[in-house]
């Protein structure tokens, strides 16, 4: 799978087959993103079966889904239509061909965090 973060017309991409990616600026990450902008230790995004949630680490600049700034170190779910930003002004982008399921009722985030394949 292929995860990308745009900033105007660069596009940084990202190959894993990871359940779990970390995001930030420092090479402890699965995905360092080379910007001032960045934490650390900015974010992280996990796959469970067709769902996939974003975490914001505790980033000084943060995390946005769909215009709303996410609590830090909560996951929550991103949809398909959702548009989706690190540090206010890099877009997260979804692998190619994600689908992600709507209905979200029922799924504990406690369990383990296992993906589909």
């Amino acid at each position: 799978m292929q995860l990308k973060i745009k900033f105007n017309n660069e596009v940084l991409t990202f190959e894993t087959d990871k359940e779990t990616v970390s995001i930030g600026r420092s090479s402890e990450n699965d995905f360092v993103v080379p910007y001032e902008d960045f934490s650390r230790k900015h974010c992280q995004v996990t796959f469970k079966g067709d769902y996939v949630f974003m975490m914001d680490l505790g980033s000084k600049n943060g995390v946005t889904i769909d215009g709303k700034k996410i609590t830090p170190h909560q996951q929550y779910p991103i949809y398909i239509n959702s548009r989706v930003f690190l540090a206010n002004l890099f877009e997260f982008i979804l692998p190619d061909g994600t689908s992600i399921k709507e209905d979200l009722l029922d799924l504990t985030l406690d369990e383990p965090i296992i993906r589909n394949r």
